[in-house]
C-alpha cells in the first residue's frame, strides 16, 4: 500500500511581490560592529527583496544566510546547501525527507500522521526553514530563476493576488467563488502565507490533491501560463 506523502514547495514570486507591498519591505538600518563584515548593498530589480531577506536573516542571526545573500547573487550550490541543511534539520527531529532539491521542492512518506503530529511536522518546518536559510533564500534563488528581469516582481499587490487567483480559477484548483481576497497578504513573517499554502501542498489540506499542487506551483512560477 502506497505511504502517505507530504510535499513541500515554495511560491517566490507572489510571496516576494506581496512582502514588498507592506511598509516592511526594506528592513531597519545599522551600523556594523568593529571587525563585522560592512552591511552589503544591493541594486537591480530585486535589490529590496534581497534587502528585506538579509534584513531577515540578520535579525534571525542567520550568519550563513547573510553571507549567501551579500553578493546579491545566488548559485546553485548555494542553494543546494540550502537544501541539505533543512533536510538534515527536519531529520533531526525524525521528519526524513525523500529528497529535498534546490528549489525548495521536497517529498517525504508521511505514514499515518495524526493531527498532533502533523502540527509538530509544520512548527518545525519553519523553524528549520529558517536555521537552514531556506526562509531567506530560496525563494529568491527561484525568483531570480524564473524572473531574472523583474517582469513579475514589480506588479502591484492587487495584480499579484489577482493574478493568482485567476490562475488557480483557471487550472480548475478553486472553485468560481474563489477570489483575490481569499489569497492572504504576506506578514512579516510570512507564516500566514505559508499556511496558506500548504492547503494546496499537503495531504489533507483543503484544495489539495495531485494535480491542484501541481497547478499551484505553476500559478506561483508563472501565473500567465
Amino acid at each position: 500500500m502506497k505511504r502517505p506523502q507530504i510535499t513541500k514547495v515554495a511560491a517566490p514570486l507572489l510571496a516576494l511581490a506581496l512582502a514588498c507591498s507592506t511598509a516592511a519591505c526594506t528592513g531597519p538600518a545599522s551600523t556594523p560592529q568593529a571587525g563585522a563584515k560592512a552591511e552589503p548593498t544591493f541594486s537591480g530589480p530585486w535589490a529590496e527583496d534581497f534587502r528585506r531577506s538579509y534584513d531577515q536573516a540578520r535579525e534571525n542571526g542567520n550568519m550563513f544566510a547573510q553571507d549567501v545573500l551579500r553578493d546579491e547573487r545566488i548559485t546553485e550550490a548555494e542553494a543546494t546547501e540550502v537544501a541539505s541543511r533543512y533536510q538534515s534539520c527536519m531529520a533531526d527531529a525524525g521528519f526524513v525527507y525523500d529528497y529535498v532539491y534546490p528549489d525548495g521542492s521536497a517529498q517525504m512518506q508521511a505514514g499515518d500522521m495524526g493531527d498532533a503530529e502533523q502540527q509538530r511536522f509544520n512548527e518545525q518546518d519553519i523553524v528549520c526553514s529558517k536555521e537552514s536559510g531556506q526562509f531567506f533564500i530560496t525563494h529568491l534563488y527561484n525568483a531570480l530563476t524564473q524572473d531574472p528581469d523583474g517582469e513579475l516582481r514589480n506588479r502591484t499587490a492587487e495584480e499579484v493576488r489577482q493574478d493568482l487567483a485567476e490562475c488557480l480559477k483557471r487550472k480548475g484548483a478553486v472553485g468560481p467563488e474563489f477570489t483575490a481576497e481569499d489569497v492572504p497578504i504576506v506578514d512579516a513573517d510570512g507564516e500566514e502565507y505559508l499556511q496558506f499554502s500548504q492547503q494546496f501542498t499537503n495531504p489533507g489540506g483543503k484544495y489539495y490533491s495531485e494535480q491542484n499542487y501541481e497547478s499551484w506551483i505553476q500559478c506561483n512560477d508563472d501565473p500567465r501560463k
